[in-house]
């Protein structure tokens, strides 16, 4: 019976996926397009465009993960070392993407004057800092890191998935 789960449990992993990395497409084009901007309004814009994404991204990487933790209990699949590698990869996705957030746009948030969080405490807006200081944050913002964490990993992790290798 369970089985007959499966084809949709598929089905809604790979749509939770695709809707996951649709709705981080705009925080990765501000990431790249940030770094070179200089006008705090387009800074503010880029900062609450990436951020109106965040519940459908957050909603939908739940259910990708839910889906994906559900079909190794239906096909008894724990024993096998793919699956446990690909956690181990998200959850590494998710604590890195968790730190760079907290180091690079929460901070950025605050130096432009936007309400802003730290951890999960919420501010409110504060006087922006100099142009000096945010270009400086700016500068030090780098994306190799990010395109390695946020694209090269679940590049593995969909490679595990498709080939189950071990």
């Amino acid at each position: 019976m369970w089985l007959k789960l499966i084809p949709w449990l598929v089905f809604l992993h790979i749509l939770s996926a695709l809707t996951f990395f649709l709705a981080h497409g705009t925080s990765i084009a501000m990431a790249f397009k940030i770094r070179s901007e200089t006008d705090f309004a387009r800074i503010r814009a880029m900062l609450d465009l990436s951020a109106s994404t965040i519940m459908v991204m957050f909603i939908s990487f739940l259910a990708m993960g839910l889906t994906g933790l559900a079909m190794p209990f239906i096909l008894k699949l724990w024993g096998k070392g793919w699956i446990w590698a690909s956690i181990v990869l998200m959850v590494i996705v998710v604590v890195q993407m968790g730190l760079m957030n907290e180091k690079r746009y929460k901070i950025l948030r605050k130096l432009v004057g936007l309400p802003y969080m730290q951890g999960s405490k919420e501010f409110p807006a504060e006087p922006p800092a100099s142009q000096v200081n945010v270009e400086a944050h700016l500068k030090k913002m780098k994306v190799t890191d990010l395109v390695i964490v946020s694209y090269g990993i679940p590049i593995v992790v969909l490679w595990l998935m498709v080939f189950k290798p071990f």
